[in-house]
């Protein structure tokens, strides 16, 4: 009798374990990135050659069909400098994204654990560097003030895709801290060759953190975004603004164009402006570059970008080197950088 159990139990496990499926995978993006900073001041013009990695990252991810339409999944990734093999966090080896969710085909989904925010996805539909490189758009738009990439301690309501339309909701607890919660939603449309989007993030930052006194402010960021695609070019824009109070408001925008060059290749184009309530401390960053798609999983690339920082006030780093533009005190307030890329980008 035991053995006959133990036979059929045994017997079941492949049916158990065909509901489940685990994968892993991941990116590797490394590249050589060489630059130019202008003189400003007193400060002479200098260059900066480095080998840096870009979003690198490894993770596992799965789901389970637990019947009806119901289904359980995971994520769990981590970042990492694929240049020198170092983790992106000094704190957190899941660092980028870890949750578990349970999602219904009629209902929506909910996803519980640390999650990028919603201004986060929709610039990667919205900009042709996919946020990655000498040209991602994040240099200039995605550091306004209080704005986060992540929330740790979240809960997400994903709503059903309805004609195209789908409704997000991340919701950040306080767990006690001065700032309290934080918020990310957003509405998005894609339908045939269109997409139009919406995200309002709103954080509490430290007084300190915005060179105040006194108590936590909110900041509140309104992205706006939309593409087009023509076949012979996809279009998109990005528009942007940020308030917090006693505080001049801060806004951005980005005008950007995809084309495909034969089967295999495309040239990426963009600008993106940011305007601080001061002309002395604004910044424009121009590129253009050229993707070779060699297959589904590998790409190599050529970027070319310029960044302007106005005035006298403004020093923003041009992606992906800013650790190496940092431990060398690059750039100085105004200078300006340009910049060269060639890279491979690998997905697995």
């Amino acid at each position: 009798m035991n053995k006959t159990l133990m036979a059929a139990t045994l017997a079941a496990l492949p049916l158990a374990a065909s509901a489940q499926s685990v994968s892993l995978y991941g990116i590797l993006d490394v590249s050589v990135q060489a630059m130019r900073f202008g003189a400003a001041g007193a400060h002479p013009s200098t260059h900066l050659t480095a080998l840096t990695s870009d979003t690198s990252r490894v993770g596992l991810r799965g789901s389970e069909d637990l019947g009806g339409g119901l289904r359980a999944y995971f994520k769990i990734e981590h970042g990492l400098q694929a240049d020198n093999g170092t983790q992106t966090s000094a704190t957190a080896f899941w660092n980028r994204e870890s949750y578990v969710g349970l999602s219904d085909a009629t209902l929506g989904a909910v996803q519980l654990g640390s999650q990028f925010t919603q201004g986060l996805w929709l610039s990667l539909k919205t900009d042709p560097f996919m946020r990655f490189g000498v040209g991602g758009q994040y240099t200039l738009l995605q550091g306004l003030r209080g704005y986060q990439n992540r929330f740790d301690n979240t809960v997400q309501l994903i709503t059903p895709n309805l004609s195209g339309v789908q409704g997000r909701l991340l919701v950040s607890a306080g767990e006690g801290a001065v700032t309290g919660a934080s918020y990310s939603g957003s509405l998005d449309y894609t339908q045939g060759p269109l997409m139009i989007g919406a995200v309002l993030d709103q954080v509490k930052a430290t007084a300190a953190s915005l060179g105040l006194k006194g108590d936590p402010r909110t900041s509140r960021t309104l992205s706006l975004a939309g593409t087009y695609d023509l076949k012979v070019a996809k279009l998109a824009g990005w528009l942007q603004s940020n308030r917090v109070d006693s505080l001049p408001n801060v806004s951005g925008y980005m005008l950007a164009a995809t084309v495909p060059v034969g089967p295999t290749g495309e040239i990426r184009a963009s600008f993106a402006h940011r305007s601080t309530g001061s002309a002395n401390a604004d910044a424009s960053l121009a590129a253009i570059g050229y993707a070779w798609l060699a297959s589904k999983r590998t790409q190599l690339y050529a970027t070319v970008a310029r960044l302007d920082n106005k005035g006298g006030n403004a020093a923003f780093r041009m992606g992906p080197a800013t650790a190496e533009q940092a431990a060398a005190g690059l750039p100085f307030a105004g200078q300006d950088t340009s910049g060269l890329q060639l890279g491979i980008r690998h997905y697995f």
